[in-house]
């Protein structure tokens, strides 16, 4: 299915069923997309500052001239440049109203990194023609759309935000079922106050998190005795630092993980923190579900072997 630009801008969501090789070329013309709606929006922004900065300054100059000069043709030249500087400044509205449409479609760079990385490193556990389910949300995370209660706390008055923005579903080789997906939360709080004077001030700050979750489903018969197996699973989940276990899912059919880390990760190659590396986290988080099956297996391979003693 060929990727529909003209609807992607005004939907600012991205949703393919498609083999990894036509989903990362998805990802490469939303990169590129990014990039020159990133290049137009500063273009007219710089647009807009030199056409105000004449504007201004045919101001100025009507005001100077119209004290220095002293002629019957300086009322007309004044109001000639006052006119033309105010002309230059509604220019200037519509240029940066034109910029303020290309940053609205100027995409957070981390939310298509995040995938293309993912599939890079997964790509060789899927086979080529498998399709693969990736759904994108590019939209803010304080949308109102992702606005999900208001309350208190303590004094503050807050208004919560869940954001779940990447979900990545495939089969893998050994026909493991895979699901990824991130959960963006932002809780901002406001706080009315009246000072001594009298007048009231307001204080505005927030909390955020961001939430990983990876599962695995199998099939039973392959894995006897995963349901029992969750001391285990808890043993083998490794994860970087700062990173918190928050859940822990483990049945018959399938193992789950959730985890918190900061709202700050990144997805590109430059990742200082191993904390803040979301494709790390998202790999090893995998690699603790495996260590599990693989557990499960050996006990199996191991159950023919004490039943023929």
């Amino acid at each position: 299915m060929t990727f529909d630009i003209d609807r992607f801008r005004v939907e600012k969501r991205y949703r393919n069923t498609a083999p990894v090789s036509e989903l990362m070329e998805d990802l490469g013309v939303l990169t590129v997309f990014d990039a020159e709606m990133n290049v137009f929006k500063h273009r007219w922004q710089r647009r807009a500052f030199i056409v105000g900065g004449v504007g201004a300054g045919l101001f100025v100059l009507s005001k100077l001239l119209d004290n220095v000069l002293d002629s019957e043709l300086t009322p007309k030249l004044t109001d000639g440049l006052l006119l033309a500087s105010i002309g230059l400044l509604v220019v200037m509205v519509v240029f940066l109203v034109r910029a303020s449409r290309f940053g609205r479609c100027d995409l957070e760079n981390r939310r298509y990194e995040l995938p293309s990385s993912l599939l890079r490193r997964l790509g060789r556990d899927i086979a080529p023609e498998e399709p693969v389910s990736l759904e994108l949300d590019f939209q803010p995370i304080d949308h109102k759309a992702k606005w999900t209660r208001k309350g208190m706390a303590g004094t503050w008055t807050t208004n919560e935000f869940e954001d779940p923005w990447l979900s990545l579903q495939a089969r893998l080789r050994d026909g493991t079922h895979l699901r990824l997906s991130m959960t963006e939360w932002l809780q901002k709080r406001s706080r009315t106050r009246s000072n001594g004077r009298g007048k009231y001030k307001t204080k505005y700050k927030q909390k955020s998190g961001t939430y990983l979750q990876a599962q695995l489903r199998v099939k039973p018969e392959r894995h006897p005795g995963l349901g029992q197996l969750e001391k285990a699973a808890r043993e083998a989940v490794k994860l970087p630092p700062t990173v918190a276990l928050t859940r822990l899912e483990v049945s018959d059919d399938r193992l789950g993980l959730r985890a918190r880390m900061d709202s700050d990760w990144e997805a590109n190659a430059d990742v200082e923190s191993p904390g803040q590396d979301a494709t790390r986290t998202c790999l090893m988080m995998l690699l603790s579900l495996y260590q599990v099956l693989n557990f499960s297996t050996s006990q199996r391979k191991q159950l023919p072997a004490r039943a023929s003693r």
